[in-house]
């Protein structure tokens, strides 16, 4: 219907030019119809957003291209440095080999252009008859409309200035209690794409990465996306466009990037992870982006570049986490055709290290709330919010995932977002509703994890499972899309309110001391026992192992009689060649193995000269103790059980 629509307001407006123009009917007809057929024979790789206003009007959009790939880094990389020049380097090239053509043809009819790696894709404003030409280029996938995005916009709950102490969603996650520990998010860098920031408010600029308490430089620290004012707004921009330095023109960045570093040194406590450093994108002109801005901030975080050299990027100042508090609907631009764009560049800067950390969004209570990007893509760590006491804020989204047909679940935990006080341009302070600031309690947590345990870094799928499996069991009697509001995960608060404490405890390798060490194999005979370990709850879990050396975990195990215990301490194998070795119900024979990616697995066992029979089971009976396992480079893994029965598997810096 849309593309009809076009055709028929096309035809009215060659009528009229033709009753105009009689001298030259002709031409125009030739003109209209040739650039018609064109269209229509193209039209199955152009978004009917694009053909809306006419044959002659100008859009912005994006051209994207067949053989995009999302770039997974070999198993052997680790740390982000590693990854993030590895993904870098490949998606560069990839768009070298694809992109040529195009290039060349934008240059040979003068129009300007901005191209992507982290997508593959360019940016244009053109009209339908230059989008119908490029479209018939075999490399040419899809040609869609540059969307307005918006940020999850959230409520004024109350303005307060005056220092205070921490504040109650820092306490509410137990962040002072790992500072007890010594871990502030040294050495961590966070990133946040949004309305932009206030760098010299008191409670930011010590923490801000281009800042040495002497001079700043907004090198690799800060890059402006916003070119122009944007359709929705009206008059000059406050901080001006593509400025080289950080501004905010909205508060709402400003407040989120003081819930992740804040801290003013005089009594306003307002971040979880005030010792790490943050850097910063804005994204959006006064609330409102497109398609584009996001882009290019995902893209300038994978390898941030100095102002106005791009040629400079580099990928090792890639931050370890960063923050996304907006969304963008389908009556915003966002939808089917170009759900895609966007997730390829969430998984693209996540497989090169980088946590993405969204804000599930404000559109709760009923299910299938989550139904935009970002917040609805596998790869992001989605967040809903929650209050002091724990419930579920009303406005919080929920899950399942529905728009895309995945059915996913969704939040993947939650954490405080209601009467939120944080940092405002001004200088000045302000408490806020909304997911938005609940997402950066999250990747504050992140930066305390990684802080806590350097191993982690880069390591996206093990940081999101320890906070996950660690998070408060928080349930709900709304049930979403055939998952039960008592199940955990939910669709309302995902795997429950993030718990840093308990998060760095798990990761931590001083949290396993002390240790018994085994020299030799400790043999369980018997099929029906096996590893018992005990969760924060204290609730025991059973690992035993199938006839096909697959792992069983059975909750709420009792331990047998006759076992061996081991009270206040952790278990430590001294090799990768001796560990735990269980039986099947066959007789097989399956030792307890780590690979050098962290996944623990029962290998085909065949027992050393010296071991150690265990009739029952091997009971290590306190809760935060585990089991230390060395892969065959003899790196230390941490194993531990979650109150979900779940084995986590944790990289040791360093081997007790």
């Amino acid at each position: 219907m849309p593309f009809l629509f076009f055709v028929l307001k096309s035809l009215t407006n060659y009528i009229k030019k033709s009753i105009i123009f009689a001298s030259m009917k002709s031409f125009f007809f030739t003109v209209l119809f040739l650039s018609l057929g064109q269209i229509l024979f193209s039209q199955r790789k152009i978004d009917s957003m694009l053909l809306e206003d006419g044959i002659d009007s100008k859009k912005s959009m994006i051209i994207t291209f067949h053989g995009a790939e999302q770039i997974v880094p070999p198993i052997h990389l680790k740390g982000k440095v590693a990854k993030a020049n590895y993904v870098y380097q490949q998606l560069v090239s990839q768009t070298e080999r694809t992109q040529t053509k195009i290039v060349d043809f934008l240059q040979s009819q003068h129009i300007p252009y901005q191209t992507f790696y982290i997508v593959n894709a360019i940016k244009i404003e053109a009209s339908p008859v230059i989008a119908a030409q490029i479209a018939k280029f075999s490399e040419v996938s899809y040609i869609i409309e540059d969307s307005p995005v918006k940020s999850l916009t959230p409520e004024l709950y109350r303005d307060e200035n005056g220092a205070r102490a921490t504040e109650w969603g820092i306490n509410k996650v137990r962040a002072p209690e790992v500072w007890a520990l010594g871990y502030q998010g040294q050495n961590i860098v966070i990133g946040g794409q949004d309305t932009g920031y206030e760098w010299q408010d008191l409670a930011l600029k010590l923490k801000y990465r281009g800042w040495n308490g002497v001079d700043s430089s907004h090198a690799f620290n800060w890059h402006d996306a916003i070119e122009a004012i944007d359709v929705h707004n009206t008059g000059n921009n406050p901080c001006g466009l593509n400025i080289p330095y950080p501004c905010d023109d909205n508060n709402h960045g400003t407040h989120t990037m003081g819930t992740m570093v804040g801290d003013d040194g005089v009594g306003n406590q307002i971040g979880v992870a005030p010792n790490a450093k943050w850097i910063g994108c804005r994204n959006m002109e006064r609330g409102w982006g497109t398609l584009s801005t996001y882009l290019e901030c995902f893209e300038w975080f994978l390898a941030p570049y100095p102002y106005g050299n791009p040629s400079g990027a580099n990928p090792s100042m890639m931050p370890h986490v960063i923050n996304n508090s907006w969304g963008c609907p389908t009556d915003e631009g966002c939808n089917a055709s170009n759900f895609a764009i966007l997730d390829a560049a969430v998984n693209n800067l996540r497989n090169a290290g980088c946590v993405v950390v969204v804000s599930a969004g404000n559109s709760g209570s009923a299910c299938s709330t989550v139904n935009t990007p970002a917040a609805i893509y596998e790869g992001s760590f989605s967040v809903g919010a929650t209050n002091s006491s724990d419930a579920i804020a009303s406005f919080s989204s929920r899950g399942a995932v529905t728009i895309d047909g995945s059915n996913r679940i969704k939040p993947n935990v939650s954490a405080p977002g209601v009467g939120v006080r944080s940092c405002i341009r001004g200088p000045g302070y302000a408490s806020y509703n909304g997911t938005s600031m609940a997402g950066p309690h999250v990747a504050g947590v992140v930066a305390l994890l990684i802080n806590a345990n350097p191993s982690l870094d880069g390591d996206v799928d093990r940081i999101e499972h320890i906070i996950e499996q660690t998070a408060i069991h928080l349930t709900s009697t709304q049930n979403c899309n055939g998952t039960n509001g008592t199940s955990i995960p939910n669709n309302t608060f995902g795997f429950g309110r993030v718990d840093a404490l308990a998060a760095v405890q798990m990761s931590s390798i001083s949290s396993y001391a002390p240790y018994v060490i085994l020299p030799a194999d400790i043999w369980i005979s018997n099929p029906t026992q096996g590893l018992v370990m005990t969760d924060a709850n204290s609730t025991k879990h059973r690992i035993t192992v199938n006839n096909s050396g697959q792992l069983q975990i059975t909750l709420n195990a009792t331990v047998s009689s006759g076992s061996t215990k081991v009270q206040s301490g952790s278990v430590q194998c001294s090799n990768s060649a001796t560990g735990i070795v269980l039986t099947a119900p066959n007789g097989s024979l399956w030792r307890l193995s780590i690979d050098v990616s962290g996944n623990i697995t029962a290998t085909a066992a065949v027992l050393n000269n010296k071991y150690l029979n265990l009739g029952g089971d091997l009971n290590i009976a306190t809760p935060s103790k585990g089991l230390v396992i060395k892969d065959a480079s003899n790196h230390c893994h941490l194993i531990n059980v979650s109150t979900l029965g779940q084995l986590i598997t944790i990289p040791s810096p360093n081997c007790p």
